[in-house]
């Protein structure tokens, strides 16, 4: 007695494993490029967020050199200048240009672009 195989069987499988690979893909390429992501911001492409990455890590410097003033002094500084260790370049946000803005009776600091 001859035992019939199913040959479709292997079709269907090699389908499915394109289809995941292929949605897989399609969530690297979106990932990647920040295409689809026009809720979170203007931010499409991966230089434009280091560079949002980088004002972000230069508002937390500075706010640690604000609490940092704060604790020797015990008063927030009433400008930033007034904070050492800190080059002019630190005060203004690398994708705008723009100083941060800064509140003297908070100590907080925000930049003006994001």
């Amino acid at each position: 007695m001859k035992v019939i195989k199913p040959r479709g069987m292997a079709l269907i499988s090699i389908i499915i494993a394109l289809l995941i690979a292929a949605i897989l893909a399609f969530f690297a390429v979106t990932y990647y490029t920040g295409r689809g992501q026009e809720e979170a911001g203007p931010v499409t492409a991966p230089i434009d967020r280091a560079k949002v990455l980088q004002c972000q890590s230069q508002v937390r410097k500075i706010e640690t050199a604000v609490q940092m003033y704060y604790a020797e002094n015990v008063t927030y500084p009433t400008g930033l200048r007034e904070l050492e260790g800190l080059s002019e370049t630190d005060l203004y946000c690398p994708v705008t240009n723009s100083p941060y803005d800064y509140n003297p009776s908070t100590g907080r600091v925000t930049c003006p672009g994001h």
